[in-house]
């Protein structure tokens, strides 16, 4: 099923600091999007710092790599100068799910913008938990020779207005049958999530919503029968009481005569 009637240039844009990380080494703050409609453009936007530092020392020339599973990916990369300012000319524009850009000491570079554009592609294989992510942003530092090192990596969660549907349901459905303890209800929401999974969204719905309802109506029952119980506990109470009194009186009765 195609999605792209959903699609609307409504950018999220997320910036995200990158900092020095273990022992000061170039590194990402792991982030998301959260939760992005399929079909919706997003734009995400971090800043690299740290550029020369690695948690095995130093280094001077190494390469920036992105990759992204966005479609009609654009990244945008800006370089920075000590004085917080884009160098002049340093901006760069590529298109396509990966790129590399050079770094090096001798530019003068202090941090680097990076942006990435794209639309949230359609989902393949769906999955309540834990929910599948769409990465939208993954960037490496390439050392001379070779040796890659993953920076950081940004994720989204993509969903469809029914997807979004059934997993409301399905989650609002688990408080209730984990509070009643209801075995057969807990069955029916494990049916639920393997529709989810299996991208049957209308039928996952149905047998969450189904599964609150008895597991409602087991409490229900339950606190009647406990009510009706405490009803009987008082009224045999009573007629113990009752009944006492009157064996009491009545042993006086004879005790007097």
């Amino acid at each position: 099923m195609i999605w792209n009637h959903y699609s609307r240039w409504i950018p999220i844009v997320i910036g995200i600091i990158l900092i020095g990380g273990m022992v000061g080494a170039t590194s990402i703050e792991q982030g998301g999007v959260d939760q992005v409609e399929i079909g919706s453009d997003i734009i995400v936007q971090t800043v690299v710092t740290e550029l020369y530092t690695t948690n095995t020392g130093p280094i001077d020339v190494w390469t920036l790599r992105g990759e992204s599973l966005l479609e009609s990916v654009t990244w945008t990369v800006t370089e920075i100068n000590a004085a917080d300012r884009p160098i002049q000319g340093s901006k760069k524009v590529y298109a396509g799910k990966v790129f590399e850009h050079g770094v090096s000491l001798d530019d003068s570079v202090v941090k680097i913008i990076v942006e990435v554009s794209g639309t949230i592609p359609e989902v393949s294989d769906w999955k309540y938990e834990p929910a599948q992510k769409i990465l939208v942003m993954e960037l490496s530092q390439v050392r001379l020779g070779g040796t890659e090192n993953v920076i950081g990596i940004i994720e989204a969660s993509p969903y469809n207005p029914e997807s979004k549907l059934a997993r409301e349901a399905i989650d609002k459905a688990n408080v209730v049958v984990e509070e009643s303890k209801d075995m057969d209800a807990q069955q029916t929401i494990e049916n639920a999530i393997s529709a989810y999974d299996v991208g049957n969204f209308k039928n996952a719905k149905d047998l969450a919503r189904q599964a609150e309802e008895n597991a409602i109506a087991l409490e229900n029952s339950q606190e009647r029968k406990g009510l009706i119980l405490n009803i009987v506990g008082v009224v045999m109470v009573v007629a113990l009481i009752g009944g006492a009194i009157i064996w009491y009186q009545s042993t006086r009765h004879k005790s007097r005569l």
